[in-house]
């Protein structure tokens, strides 16, 4: 004998499942209310647009029907569209009809489709992880949610239960604590669930697997995914996505306060989604396992994750941990996980599925671009905004325009570098960049040249050694390419020894920026 339950799922599952279900148990006798012809091994079926015909069929069930006889209602969706009453009918024959031996059986495309009042009467039934989430096998529906809630799995009844990112409406979480294979579970259906139901451009993930469980291995490929970081990533890595999450916070909060009528990052959503031409700004969750590796190496990330964990809901960002133990000092609440069990082809969509939605949607935005210093694409002045000779690598604001300035007590401009490292055609660069300006500026190609006092001077030179001691106290602008001494660095040794050995890049001097030195890359003219 089958009980009371739900099958939910795209068509073609439901029937293999309902197929095996009701071959299982022979000594019944199952009448459908569905549209069209079925292989289902059924005593009849009614179609639901025959009101009179399914209204006999429920009045029987509700008043006479054997043990042994089964009602289902294929499609809920559907049959219900066409009759009002559906829900409070099926609702008292699932309530009182096993007392008599009689079971119901509902076929849903998605889990919203079956009323409530209903559910509690019925075991629900997944027939795989896309069915837990509603979405088709050719993921034609995929991304229909934008309230950052997923499926992670179903309880003893077989309904889904759901992981809520916005936890107490104030943007935080949660956390999760266990063994490593229990924890890669756990997380593994809460990301493929949010990723299969969300679009990259309503939310990113940044994921850290500091003690290299393996736990987001794979989800790289997704275009969710922004940064995926593990224990052997280097220590100026780390430090160089401290700064872009910091700077991520702060570029949100620009632009939350500068849209009018923002108090916090989902009131800018609703005017994106509205059409408001905006820069777009996705959640971003920043998932970390082993939390305390991270904070053991870098101390000043405790510094910056509660900072995010305290903007959370304001500014779109929030921090998941999970681990044998939370760092301490750290802004973590351990709400209860929800206790699901999850489908039972997960691992197998993991393989799958990040790389299935590869170019499905927007690129998760950078929260660190690469090295400026590691990039060997050539740079044209064309693609530059007026004024700039080439890119900083900033990595609070990532990549900003290098445009030289001067004023009357700091008048000299200094390029200094090895042969063929690139100062000629920084020269050059400058003066396509001064355009109607050039005649103010004095550019000379060698130290050894007279100054006119009247105009602002840039020199070039290949060593520090030629450049005269009055022009080192009043530079405005410098560029220094790879040295033949990278000792003899005027800003930084240690990364003048990173320059690469390559025309175009060097290291940036300017006073309005802090700190000072940054890698550059200089435009081809």
């Amino acid at each position: 004998m089958i009980r009371n339950f739900a099958v939910v799922g795209p068509g073609q599952a439901t029937r293999e499942r309902l197929t095996a279900a009701l071959g299982a148990a022979p000594d019944i006798s199952v009448y459908r209310i569905g549209r069209g012809a079925d292989p289902l091994p059924v005593s009849a079926t009614f179609d639901p647009a025959d009101q009179p015909g399914c209204r006999s069929l429920l009045d029987w069930f509700e008043r006479g029907a054997p043990a042994g006889a089964v009602l289902l209602v294929d499609d809920w969706e559907l049959c219900a569209g066409l009759d009002p009453e559906l829900d409070r009918t099926v609702e008292w024959i699932a309530a009182f009809g096993p007392a008599r031996g009689v079971q119901t059986i509902v076929t849903a495309r998605k889990w919203a489709a079956v009323p409530d009042r209903l559910r509690k009467h019925l075991h629900g039934e997944a027939t795989d992880f896309l069915a837990l989430h509603g979405i088709q096998p050719d993921l034609s529906n995929k991304y229909g949610r934008r309230d950052l809630k997923a499926a992670v799995g179903s309880d003893e009844r077989g309904w889904p239960v759901y992981l809520h990112i916005s936890v107490d409406g104030d943007g935080y979480l949660g956390s999760y604590l266990g063994p490593a294979a229990q924890r890669e579970q756990k997380l593994l259906a809460a990301l493929l669930g949010l990723m299969v139901t969300h679009s990259s451009a309503d939310l990113n993930f940044g994921l850290f697997d500091m003690k290299n469980i393996g736990v987001f291995d794979g989800l790289e490929h997704a275009p969710h995914t922004t940064f995926s970081l593990n224990g052997d990533t280097s220590d100026k890595t780390f430090e160089r996505f401290l700064l872009g999450l910091e700077g991520e916070l702060s570029r949100r909060q620009e632009l939350v306060h500068k849209t009018g009528g923002c108090r916090n990052f989902h009131d800018y959503r609703d005017k994106l989604h509205a059409g408001e031409d905006l820069e777009p700004l996705a959640a971003l969750l920043i998932c970390i396992d082993s939390a305390e590796v991270l904070i053991g190496r870098l101390p000043r990330f405790k510094d910056a994750l509660n900072a995010i964990v305290g903007a959370g809901r304001v500014l779109g960002m929030y921090v998941l941990y999970s681990g044998d133990a939370f760092p301490e000092g750290t802004r973590v609440r351990s709400p209860e996980w929800p206790s699901g069990v999850p489908p039972y082809d997960l691992e197998e969509w993991a393989e799958v599925l990040p790389k299935a939605l590869a170019g499905s949607g927007p690129p998760a935005r950078p929260v660190v671009l690469p090295s400026l210093h590691e990039s060997h694409l050539d740079l044209r002045l064309d693609v530059l905004p007026p004024g700039a000779i080439g890119l900083v690598d900033e990595q609070w604001e990532q990549r900003r325009p290098l445009v030289p300035t001067f004023d009357v007590q700091r008048r000299f401009g200094v390029i200094v570098g090895k042969a063929g490292s690139g100062k000629t055609t920084a020269l050059r660069a400058l003066a396509r960049a001064l355009g109607d300006d050039l005649p103010k500026y004095q550019l000379l190609d060698g130290p050894g040249e007279q100054f006119d006092p009247e105009r602002f001077v840039v020199l070039t030179a290949r060593s520090w050694d030629e450049v005269p001691s009055f022009v080192w106290n009043t530079m405005s602008f410098v560029l220094e390419f790879r040295l033949d001494d990278p000792a003899r660095s005027m800003m930084d040794d240690g990364l003048a020894a990173g320059v690469p050995d390559r025309p175009g890049y060097c290291l940036a001097f300017r006073l309005d920026y802090h700190p000072h030195r940054f890698p550059a890359q200089i435009a081809l003219p």
